[in-house]
Order: structure tokens, then sequence, then C-alpha cells
């Protein structure tokens, strides 16, 4: 196996533990509330409706397994996006563009990381569902996993300059019959590739790859990472 199957490996058994987290907790807390409250709701209704008690548990009984087929549903829907196979896509899809030797270095450098190269957060955000996050910087090259889109690499090489951002953002998120409108301030990293004037890209416009936080000391310790390891002293060309 080479190292950057090894390394995809590992990615896919880091995001196994919350995708196997989030089926566990579904089938022993979320279905048995969703069936005991469908339960106690029909059990109600049958009783306003001057039933008698076998009609009430009649009503109740029918209510439970109506939660239990709701419940059973919604795992069904949500196993397709709990395979970790879905992510480590991801991975490889935003390393599309890079050669062999490059995908087994990364693979090297990223198996080879240590702790203090390694930022793990959780997201903390609109519809953000406390999902596990990281940060990693080698070398060569930086690694966010758990943001929006999931995988983002970086290469040093390509790259001339790195710069914080903020910016004010909007988010919506739904529940049932509501809406709520969320406002925040997402905190980026901007990295600037080289060649930029060729490519007719002004130094003020958008990066060519951004990482996104919401929370400003974790991108503060990103920044302090890739100072530390990168050193970029170049300027925007």
């Amino acid at each position: 196996m080479s190292a950057y199957e090894s390394w995809l490996k590992s990615e896919k058994d880091w995001i196994g533990v919350y995708c196997k987290k989030v089926i566990k907790q579904t089938v022993i807390l979320v279905i048995p509330a969703v069936s005991i409250f469908m339960a106690v709701l029909t059990g109600a209704l049958s009783a306003t409706d001057g039933g008698g008690m076998p009609v009430i548990m009649e009503g109740a009984m029918g209510g439970f397994f109506l939660g239990l087929i709701i419940g059973l549903l919604y795992l069904a829907i949500m196993l397709p996006f709990m395979r970790p196979g879905r992510y480590v896509r991801k991975i490889k899809s935003s390393v599309k563009g890079f050669s062999d030797t490059e995908k087994e270095l990364l693979g090297q450098e990223m198996t080879k990381a240590k702790e203090s190269q390694i930022i793990s957060y959780a997201q903390n955000g609109p519809n953000s569902k406390q999902t596990p996050a990281r940060f990693i910087v080698t070398p060569n090259f930086a690694f966010l996993a758990g943001s929006y889109p999931y995988s983002i690499v970086v290469k040093k090489g390509d790259t001339a300059q790195i710069l914080g951002r903020e910016e004010r953002k909007t988010a919506t998120t739904r529940q049932a019959k509501s809406k709520t409108i969320h406002h925040f301030t997402l905190y980026s990293i901007g990295f600037y590739q080289k060649g930029r004037a060729e490519r007719g890209l002004a130094n003020e416009e958008l990066p060519d790859e951004a990482m996104g936080f919401f929370d400003r000391s974790i991108r503060d310790r990103a920044l302090g990472l890739l100072d530390q390891y990168w050193a970029l002293d170049g300027e925007l060309k």
C-alpha cells in the first residue's frame, strides 16, 4: 500500500468514528424518542375523543409504530451520507490535479504529521452540527478537512502569499415549518498563488484558494502554524 493510500485509509477511519457515532445516536436516541412522542401524541388524541383505555392503548400503539417507521425512514435517508467512503471521494476530488508523485509526497507528510502540526476542533456555526474538523500543515501542504467544501488541500510550492481575511455572512437554518436567519463572521485564510498578474488577477482580488473557520482563534492558530512551517516571504506578482 502506498503512502497516499495509507493516508486515505487513516482519513476514512477518522471520519468513520463520527459516522458511527451519529448512526448509533440515531438508533439509540432519535428513533425511540420519535416513537415515544408519536405514541403519547396519538394516545392523547384518542383520550380527547372520549375513548376508553383500550382505545387509548390502541391509538398509542399505532402512534408508536408510526414513529418507528418515520425513524427508520430517516435512518435510511441518512445512511448514504454517513458512509466514510463518501468523504474519501471528496478528498480524492480535491487532489485530482496532483501528480502521482505529489500525491505520494502528500501521503507521506500527512501520515508523519505530529500533534503539533494538527488543530482538531468541532465546527460550531450555522448548519455545522458540531461536525469534526481538523487543519494539518506539513512542509509542503496545508490540509483542511470537515469544512465546506469538505476537503481543501493547498501546495506550498504554488503559494506566494497567505493573508487572513474576515467576511460577514448570512445563513439560513430550517426546522419543520420555521426558518432562522443567522448573521455571522467567517474567518478565512486566503492563499494567493504565484503568477497572478500573468493570469490577469489583481492582488486585491479574491484568493486562489481559501479555508474558512467560524472561530477566529482557530483561524489564527492555523495562520501561526503556516507561518511556522512555511515561512513565506514572497510578494504577489
